[in-house]
């Protein structure tokens, strides 16, 4: 038997790229057209495939850390995902620039009084406090960018990576020849991919001669200006994820089962601190959903993509604003509707990588619910595989024990209790209640599932094997029971479902979702 292929490292810092620059404002590919312009620029000025590999990664991982502050920059910014929308463009090394904007565009939308209060807020964030949150942001990536296993250059460059080549950067003040030239080609394409996406080819090369020497290294530059219709063309690619993977300098760094975990890991760790109120939550998920899928009795292929998808579930919420995350009373319908997206991001994110795309359509779905409630899809029982509901029900069990911003935490008898009630509104599929339950140390009774009409457990069994085209003698057989007493639980099925033939009595279990085993 040959061995599936391993996960390649790429596809999962890829996952990681797009979602920050989900979290940062920015478009999804902003970060994957910048790493192939960066690869590009770079091998121009002469790097070697070594060197070529360190900035392939630290392009993709460049703004790794810079979600990790969300709470405080909402605080200052109101929506910290607008503001980097709103001033991608922007050269903070230039405060006069800055200071225009501000004063010109920052809450211009918002009533006076609101915009004044936001402006009072946003004047507290100084240089120097500026400097102090761009330290841990890199502080952060050097973290998880040394748990992904990538070199010391890549390491090190997360750390420079709001430096510039006037010294006058943040937040040691490196500048020159000092910083690292993949830190210097990073630097100068980040800024070109958002200048030619936003304005065109022509502004982006006058933005690079005005900030040559300034921000950017001046030969660097030079070649830009002298070759940027080439080099811009590399980001026109229809199909950049697959040019991106393919622009991985060889060799090719792959990831055996332990590493895809802690990449996983990585992943879920980077999603949680998003906001306080998540700090460790995708882990505790994943470590429940896999207990329970244990006493689900699951298959190991399904119970490895739960174990996966559970860490990684939540990175959509980075795209989403910690100040709705954080609101500590009723969101409302348009918060919602940003809320709801969350899950479809994590699922868009991560089914780009292979070697993940099982875990990624598992997470797609850790908010739905088997009577159609849930969200993004509304998907209802038929839908949702058995991993799907295990997580479900192990990320609501979780969430319902730690504090949320507009409740306490729930203690482990009034979670469970919920999440019964749950179970029993068919809100949560009743048997990944059970299983989640168990493996949480719940001793309570367990739920059973509400079925429509008021049939019994013995009517739905009957009617299974009916809908499927078994006779009266099979079904009876099957269930070791008198055909007499099949058949008396058929009137009894045709009484409550309101039909009378055993077509309509079909229809009825299909669109009630009857027919699994």
């Amino acid at each position: 038997m040959t061995p599936a292929p391993r996960a390649r490292l790429a596809e999962l810092v890829g996952v990681l790229a797009m979602a920050t620059d989900l979290g940062l404002g920015l478009p999804l590919e902003h970060t994957v057209r910048t790493c192939l312009l960066a690869t590009a620029l770079g091998r121009r000025a002469g790097m070697s495939e070594p060197e070529l590999s360190d900035l392939y990664y630290l392009t993709l991982l460049r703004m790794l850390g810079c979600t990790a502050d969300s709470e405080s920059a909402a605080e200052v910014f109101g929506d910290e995902v607008a503001f980097g929308r709103d001033t991608q463009h922007l050269d903070y090394g230039d405060p006069e620039g800055f200071g225009a904007w501000v004063m010109s565009s920052f809450a211009a939308d918002r009533p006076p009084a609101v915009r004044s209060r936001m402006l009072e807020k946003l004047v507290t964030y100084t240089p120097e406090r500026r400097a102090d949150t761009l330290h841990g942001h890199c502080e952060v990536a050097r973290m998880l960018a040394t748990r992904l296993r990538l070199t010391d250059a890549v390491v090190t460059g997360v750390g420079y990576v709001f430096e510039r080549w006037d010294g006058t950067g943040a937040p040691s003040g490196l500048g020159g020849e000092d910083l690292p030239l993949a830190v210097r080609v990073m630097t100068i394409c980040n800024e070109i991919e958002i200048h030619a996406r936003l304005a065109g080819p022509a502004a982006a090369a006058d933005m690079v001669r005005q900030r040559s020497g300034r921000a950017f290294d001046p030969g660097l530059a030079d070649l830009f200006v002298a070759e940027r219709d080439t080099l811009l063309a590399v980001m026109d690619a229809p199909a950049l994820w697959s040019d991106v993977l393919g622009a991985e300098p060889a060799p090719h760094r792959s990831l055996d089962p332990a590493a895809l975990d802690e990449a996983a890991r990585v992943i879920g760790d980077f999603t949680d601190l998003k906001s306080s109120y998540l700090t460790g939550h995708c882990r505790v998920v994943a470590a429940l959903a896999v207990a329970a899928a244990e006493r689900a009795l699951l298959h190991d292929a399904d119970r490895r993509a739960l174990g996966l998808a559970a860490l990684m579930q939540d990175v959509g919420r980075v795209g989403v604003t910690t100040a709705i995350w954080d609101k500590p009373g009723r969101l409302d319908d348009a918060e919602w509707e940003r809320v709801r997206l969350h899950s479809y991001y994590s699922e868009r994110l991560l089914t780009r990588a292979s070697a993940i795309e099982a875990a990624g359509r598992i997470a797609g779905m850790h908010h739905e619910h088997p009577d159609g409630s849930g969200y993004h899809r509304g998907a209802r029982r038929g839908a949702l595989p058995v991993p799907a509901r295990l997580l479900a029900a192990a990320d609501a069990y979780v969430a319902m024990r730690h504090a949320r911003p507009h409740r306490p935490a729930l203690d482990a008898d009034e979670s469970g209790a919920a999440l019964r009630r749950m179970g029993t509104a068919d809100q949560l599929d009743a048997a990944a209640v059970n299983a989640v339950l168990a493996a949480a140390g719940d001793a309570g009774p367990p739920v059973h599932r509400p079925w429509p009409a008021g049939l019994t457990d013995r009517e739905v069994d009957v009617l299974r094997r009916i809908a499927h085209g078994g006779s009266i003698q099979d079904t009876a057989r099957d269930l070791h029971l008198a055909a007499k007493t099949v058949d008396f639980h058929l009137q009894n099925i045709y009484g409550k479902a309101g039909v009378s033939t055993r077509a309509a009595a079909t229809l009825f279990a299909v669109q009630n979702d009857l027919l699994e085993l």
